[in-house]
């Protein structure tokens, strides 16, 4: 199933269309049906596929999707982690569940200068500055995200005031800014 796609959007609307309907998010560490607002259990889910995309040198730039079914309701739903992240937030249960047996494959995008509308911006680009470019999260002037939910963090330039799509390497690197939304009216990056 996993081996005849090049990028997230196009595995996500594979996964799609054989049923993978729910989405499934992590908060607060667990596994969320979004549906129905209740937390599954990290033993139980069946991992049906879990593919990773790299692209870049010493995969720079990662995406993981996650076809998971639900043994307790039997709904199917994909976990989606654009930005390489779930290892680090997701209780070790939960995270070692999913890695099992995840399979990797070049994206196919590491000359392109866009991911899902969004500039991208190279760990190259975030040395010579690493003061331009911020992680805004949860702010609700997100653009629409391509998998049909929405981002929970972006990166944002503060020299052009524009979202960007920072890779892996630069949401790893301890020098990038986060900055939580704070509500209306609160400039905290500018």
């Amino acid at each position: 199933m996993t081996n005849q796609v090049s990028d997230v959007l196009e595995a996500v609307q594979s996964f799609v269309s054989k049923g993978y309907d729910r989405e499934y998010r992590v908060k607060e560490g667990r596994l969320v049906d979004l549906e129905l607002g209740s937390t599954l259990d990290a033993c139980a889910i069946q991992v049906d596929a879990a593919l990773r995309l790299e692209s870049g040198d010493d995969a720079e730039d990662a995406s993981n999707i996650y076809a998971i079914t639900d043994p307790t309701t039997q709904h199917k739903g994909l976990l989606i982690d654009a930005f390489d992240v779930f290892d680090e937030i997701c209780h070790r249960d939960l995270a070692e569940r999913l890695s099992e047996q995840r399979e990797t494959m070049p994206a196919g995008d590491e000359d392109v200068p866009s991911k899902h509308g969004l500039r991208k911006v190279y760990k190259a680009d975030f040395d010579s500055d690493p003061e331009r470019y911020v992680l805004r999260e949860g702010f609700p002037d997100f653009p629409a995200c391509p998998f049909g939910g929405a981002f929970n963090i972006l990166g944002f330039d503060t020299a052009e005031q524009t979202y960007v799509w920072l890779v892996t390497s630069i949401i790893r690197d301890p020098r990038l800014i986060r900055i939580p939304y704070q509500g209306e009216g609160v400039i905290s990056d500018e």
